[in-house]
């Protein structure tokens, strides 16, 4: 995948490549690591915003590093690569390589201009990922055995936290940091939570349901997505049950036709104001 494919008119273009994750199933496509998702994610949306920004995305083995990756490489991911480009401070980061966490971080608020929502340190970031920061810790906890009660308490608080903004999303009618860390782990406890434990979103949090029926109309999230069987296969080892498969496939992730959960019931969204928070930005994006 690539965007804002510069033919070289632009002298201050930023031109890197995102690595992540293949998929543990056909090793080609999107695989299932929620980071290398909210780190595409980021790429994306800057990439729709920012004219001076060229990237190209390539899918990877996890095992199996690309021959440009340096000696040193620590073997995580996801990885950036940066073919030509300045910072903001106008220092030269050509030929570049991050791939930690906190590097990663960097470089995108680096090369950050124009979408201030994107950036982790602004203040309504900080004050969303107080809210959801420990989301995923307990559904990790849910899916190894644990009961539901404190995974439900943490959706509790985000439905609350959603219903206290008028704002399609955490913090803006737009996709921000917040949402890019959320999105991916939310949808692997919508996913996993029902296969391993026939878990699913409590229908009384209709805030966190049209969340997700919001994200799931923005190209950023759809098109980063790995399928449900990569998102199951890749609990197969924590979870305390086997999965329950749809179809046939003898239950087994592996031999399963990709899908992609992204319905919301109606019903679920039925009595609920959808009109607080519908104005900027509240079309579905263009790919």
């Amino acid at each position: 995948m690539s965007g804002n494919d510069g033919e070289g008119d632009n002298p201050n273009m930023r031109k890197f490549e995102l690595y992540i994750k293949a998929s543990a199933i056909d090793k080609e496509t999107k695989g299932s690591c929620p980071i290398c998702q909210q780190f595409f994610m980021i790429t994306c949306l800057l990439g729709e915003n920012q004219e001076d920004i060229d990237f190209k995305v390539f899918t990877v083995q996890a095992d199996c590093p690309p021959k440009n990756f340096a000696s040193g490489w620590s073997k995580k991911y996801p990885v950036v690569m940066v073919n030509s480009a300045r910072n903001k401070a106008g220092q030269d980061i050509s030929g570049m390589m991050y791939d930690t966490f906190e590097d990663l971080e960097t470089f995108f608020e680096s090369i950050n201009k124009e979408c201030p929502e994107l950036k982790r340190k602004n203040a309504p970031n900080i004050s969303a990922m107080t809210v959801v920061e420990n989301l995923y810790k307990h559904f990790n906890h849910f899916i190894a055995g644990q009961p539901e009660k404190a995974l439900v308490g943490e959706l509790r608080k985000l439905n609350e936290y959603l219903e206290s903004q008028d704002t399609k999303y955490l913090v803006d009618n737009v996709l921000s940091f917040s949402d890019c860390h959320l999105l991916p782990r939310l949808q692997h406890i919508r996913v996993a939570g029902k296969a391993f434990r026939d878990f699913d979103i409590p229908k009384e949090f209709t805030y966190v349901w049209r969340y997700l029926r919001d994200a799931y109309e923005q190209d950023a999230f759809r098109s980063t997505m790995p399928s449900d069987q990569d998102i199951i296969f890749n609990y197969e080892k924590k979870a305390c049950n086997p999965p329950k498969m749809k179809g046939k496939g003898r239950g087994k992730p592996t031999l399963e036709k990709f899908t992609y959960t992204m319905d919301v019931p109606e019903d679920i969204l039925n009595g609920l104001d959808n009109g607080t928070a519908s104005t900027d930005g509240g079309a579905p994006q263009e790919s």
